[in-house]
């Protein structure tokens, strides 16, 4: 396998890689033995991947956690990639426009009060409908005194509005927080404001419905939603995210249970309210505990799973990274059997992403990196 990278600014992350050679007019070569069928939908063709890289430290990409491409259709090029920084900072965003091209740039943002609304990321996911998107956050308390008020925040994909002040007596220029879930390691969007978490604190998969938002930076939060999943319980890996990912017709959501080195998926539209659960932190119209649920492990660590954390969906194919080993395992949603594995030879892989190209890209926070993977 090779990784080809496409781009001339790349000296801080060619010294951090294993195996690399600094003469940047050549390629660089790793061997591996693995291939992987021609992506995403057929088992006819062997395909040795190209990795390209897309970007790094000269974009500001510092230890990214998660990538999605904006879902507008008016602008289908452009990947944004969450950075957890670090606590004192909040952590903040990088958008890439004309990704893989020759005029690619780059756009870094932090949010006003990101100390607060994007306090040490672990995921991003943009909704279809309405462009926004959210963020979730591994931490206790965004208040960072010893509580529990932590949980999932909404944005606007408007350039106007994110991380731009809001005005007088506004809080930085998120449109929305829920406070129900500390120490979250992933997020997935279903419909327009609402979203599901992994919630770390309460080992629970969440439901969150932001509902109407407030405005940019703005105060209401009464307006939304929370339901508990409790017919099985997630466990967090502290440093490594666990990523989600919902198939297209919105009924099973794949969970990567980090703790536990397995892969989860639950039937979303089964289940029943089972309680209306006291409030937290914050007034709702709704917290309620959801039962009686499809669900089941899809795969474990039987399958070889080291510290699994990015999951991505096409048709019937379902790509695991794998944080320790550097690999991407690939299934068969079908029949759960792997197809095949794709050895990046580079610990540290964290979000992967299929493009509007068809391609899947992927960060890396071990060398604070995109990657493009190319069939040949």
């Amino acid at each position: 396998m090779k990784k080809i990278f496409t781009f001339m600014a790349v000296s801080s992350l060619l010294l951090s890689l294993n195996s690399c050679r600094k003469d940047k007019e050549e390629p660089l070569e790793k061997v591996s033995t693995s291939a992987i069928p021609e992506f995403y939908l057929t088992d006819t063709k062997q395909e040795l991947p190209v990795f390209t890289y897309i970007a790094g430290a000269e974009s500001q990409i510092k230890v990214p956690q998660d990538l999605d491409f904006n879902t507008n259709p008016a602008r289908p090029s452009e990947l944004w990639i969450i950075n957890k920084d670090n606590t004192m900072t909040g952590g903040s965003t990088v958008m890439l426009t004309n990704v893989g091209k020759p005029n690619q740039d780059f756009d870094w943002r932090r949010d006003g009060n990101a100390w607060h609304f994007m306090s040490q990321p672990s995921a991003l996911s943009f909704s279809k409908e309405n462009y926004n998107w959210a963020t979730t956050h591994n931490i206790q308390d965004g208040n960072h005194a010893g509580g529990t008020f932590a949980g999932p925040s909404l944005w606007s994909s408007d350039l106007n509005v994110y991380a731009k002040n809001a005005g007088v007596g506004t809080n930085g220029s998120h449109l929305d927080m829920l406070h129900g879930s500390p120490f979250s390691m992933g997020i997935e969007a279903h419909f327009e404001n609402s979203f599901w978490v992994f919630d770390g604190y309460n080992e629970q998969i969440v439901f969150y419905d932001f509902a109407a938002d407030h405005g940019p930076g703005m105060h209401d939060h009464s307006d939304g939603v929370i339901h508990r999943y409790t017919d099985f319980k997630v466990k967090r890996e502290p440093n490594v995210p666990s990523h989600l990912v919902l198939d297209s017709e919105k009924k099973w959501l794949y969970i990567v249970d980090g703790g536990n080195k397995r892969i989860l998926r639950m039937n979303v539209k089964s289940g029943e309210t089972k309680s209306v659960l006291p409030l937290r932190n914050e007034p709702l119209a709704e917290h309620l505990e959801k039962g009686n649920t499809e669900w089941e492990v899809f795969t474990s660590e039987s399958f070889g799973l080291k510290n699994p954390c990015g999951i991505e969906l096409v048709g019937n194919r379902l790509f695991v990274s794998d944080y320790e080993t550097g690999q991407i395992i690939c299934f068969d949603t079908n029949t759960k059997n792997e197809i095949a594995r794709i050895d990046t030879d580079d610990k540290g892989i964290m979000g992967i992403k299929l493009g509007p190209d068809n391609k899947l890209y992927y960060v890396n926070a071990l060398t604070n990196s995109v990657f493009r993977i190319d069939p040949r």
